[in-house]
């Protein structure tokens, strides 16, 4: 059981009740810089935290569409969501990129494809950090919204982060390169 995946859904439907659909598309939208899920994940756990009455649901019949589920955390979803976050948590840093396990491997490649590569990759972090700043500054709004505010600036952070680090990468490189040539 995912139950961090769990924690993040009871809390975006603190903000209002919600669908599935609308639940995973929030999520792709305000979450996916630091957790990610399956549509089908989300999906199953809003089926276990409504048998375990963590959520409610109104059915609404809908004419020539499939009838949808609109969820609600109950005081029993809210009690679970808090005691969570009064939990200590063990602050262990999770790192599986495979962007940086390429980059370690980049000396096996020409000199000019390894630059191209980090180039790459620089713009891109750069692509993301300014979508989440455009999505930041259309839905931020003074209500409710201080932890998609404060984890949205980390994410643009560790991607302008990641370009200064490509800067550096990139002399690296070349410096190297240099040495060799010469």
């Amino acid at each position: 059981m995912d139950m961090a995946l769990r924690h993040a859904l009871l809390g975006l439907l603190t903000h209002q009740p919600a669908t599935g659909y609308a639940l995973n598309a929030t999520f792709k939208a305000q979450m996916i810089h630091f957790w990610n899920a399956h549509h089908t994940q989300i999906y199953r756990e809003l089926l276990k935290m409504e048998e375990e009455a963590l959520v409610s649901v109104e059915h609404v019949s809908q004419q020539e569409l499939p009838d949808k589920k609109i969820y609600s955390i109950t005081d029993q979803g809210r009690e679970e969501l808090i005691n969570w976050l009064r939990q200590p948590t063990s602050f262990q840093p999770k790192m599986k990129d495979e962007n940086l396990l390429r980059v370690s491997l980049l000396q096996l490649l020409p000199v000019e494809e390894a630059v191209r590569y980090i180039e790459e990759t620089k713009a891109h972090h750069e692509q993301v950090a300014q979508q989440i700043r455009l999505f930041q500054e259309e839905h931020q709004s003074d209500e409710d919204t201080l932890g998609y505010l404060l984890t949205s600036e980390y994410a643009i952070r560790m991607m302008e982060n990641y370009a200064g680090w490509a800067d550096w990468a990139i002399e690296q490189i070349q410096a190297r390169n240099e040495k060799h040539v010469t």
